[in-house]
């Protein structure tokens, strides 16, 4: 395990990136530093920015080139007309990819919502990826699991996760809604069988805001988590008791440790 620093590690510079689409251009916030054999992409979770990968990135940049950015209406991105749907997100990142000029192999690094937008990337690229890992990340199967155990506490967790949302990710919500309730996450592909990490909260709390934070709930996301892993021939699963949703605020050196663990198994595959 990676040590924890002493002192937070400093942000990495922001920029504007001009960003060619279909009849138009956007200005998409990003960061980039270091360099090295792998690109390090940051997939920040639902209605967060680049800001979440501040106490990661930096620590990573002697190892590789980090690439944070913010997805189109956050941050200092600017908000684009299409609907926010997991396949117009993996969209855009292919145009800032390109507008970047960032090269693979690509390591891929999910928070929450963003390991949603990760899985949907490497099934749409599997020849760029060299490695994942997916940090608490949301899962296909955990609304409908949960609505098995209690319907009631369910709904009412949608509803309150409704109420906190700011406005302009409103209608981003209401299109990703229906995907969490399906139990099915339509991808373009299978993905592809690299190192992957996935880092677990099992945290406990004596009283849970949430549904979703309640004992027999983390146990099934523990479960999920575990069982998608298993499509891996190399992939594993840390478990933390110690951070809550946010593991790359809280243990920064966990999500740190991780992708470069993920970095020296790619080393190892044949043809790196």
């Amino acid at each position: 395990m990676a040590q924890a620093q002493t002192t937070p590690p400093a942000a990495l510079p922001t920029s504007s990136q001009q960003v060619a689409a279909a009849g138009a251009s956007y200005q998409a916030q990003v960061a980039t530093a270091g360099s090295g054999r792998y690109t390090v992409i940051f997939e920040s979770g639902f209605g967060t920015d680049l800001r979440a990968w501040r106490k990661v990135a930096p620590a990573l940049a002697g190892k590789a080139r980090v690439f944070t950015y913010s997805r189109a209406g956050h941050g200092g991105s600017e908000a684009r007309p299409e609907p926010r749907t997991i396949e117009q997100n993996s969209v855009e990142l292919e145009q800032l990819v390109a507008a970047a000029k960032l090269a693979p192999p690509f390591i891929l690094v999910g928070h929450s919502y963003g390991g949603l937008l990760v899985r949907s990337y490497a099934a749409r690229h599997p020849e760029q990826v060299a490695g994942m890992v997916l940090v608490d990340p949301s899962d296909e199967g955990l609304n409908p699991a949960l609505r098995k155990l209690d319907a009631e506490r369910a709904a009412n967790d949608d509803r309150q996760f409704a109420a906190i949302v700011p406005a302009r990710f409103q209608a981003e919500l209401r299109l990703l809604q229906p995907v969490l309730d399906s139990g099915k996450l339509a991808l373009a592909g299978k993905l592809p069988d690299v190192p992957t990490v996935v880092l677990t909260s099992v945290q406990q709390t004596e009283k849970p805001e949430f549904f979703v934070q309640a004992p027999q709930a983390v146990a099934i996301k523990q479960g999920l988590h575990a069982n998608f892993l298993r499509q891996f021939s190399d992939g594993s699963q840390v478990l933390t008791a110690r951070s809550g949703h946010n593991i790359e605020l809280e243990e920064p050196e966990l999500v740190i440790a991780a992708v470069e663990k993920v970095m020296a198994a790619a080393d190892k595959r044949p043809g790196r």
